[in-house]
């Protein structure tokens, strides 16, 4: 019984790991979000933000190279720690605050699938029934249950990654 608990554990955090890994591996312009804890003069909690503008902020603000990068986002990710970005301007770097939705909670009830079919056409793409708030909750909780999602730059609609 403890070797499959053991093999099941591990194969769920190599899942994890290989998820977080597509993420950061993503410098396009419109690259896929992750979700993070953050710490700023004006706000404490959990912000997404999309990999290339997180890096550029990691690379300026930290000279770091993007090896370096994704070793710190895999450690904060890991720690469940936050970034403290003092009094560095949110909107600069491009970090969105996530507010909490009960009615986006509520749909989620009913499941993952039927909360994707909610908010998702057929192709994966938004329905664009949602405000930038709401949509920033829904990105959170797909991180969460890792599907991953970016930004399309030619529509502005949120896409959402194939599993």
């Amino acid at each position: 019984m403890k070797i499959l608990s053991c093999l099941f554990l591990s194969c769920c955090l190599l899942q994890s790991n290989s998820f977080i890994e597509k993420i950061i591996d993503d410098f396009r312009s419109n690259s896929k979000y992750l979700a993070l804890n953050i710490k700023a003069n004006n706000y404490n909690g959990i912000a997404i933000i999309e990999n290339d503008n997180l890096c550029i902020y990691y690379q300026i603000t930290h000279n770091g190279n993007k090896q370096e990068y994704k070793s710190f986002v895999r450690d904060i990710l890991a720690k469940k720690s936050y970034l403290d970005i003092g009094n560095e301007s949110m909107e600069k770097w491009g970090f969105i605050k996530v507010k909490e939705s009960k009615k986006i909670k509520t749909k989620l009830k009913r499941g993952l699938a039927n909360f994707i079919k909610i908010y998702f056409n057929e192709d994966l793409t938004e329905k664009g029934n949602t405000n930038e708030e709401e949509k920033a909750f829904i990105i959170k909780i797909l991180f969460d249950n890792m599907r991953s999602c970016y930004i399309d730059d030619e529509t502005g609609l949120l896409i959402l990654n194939k599993a």
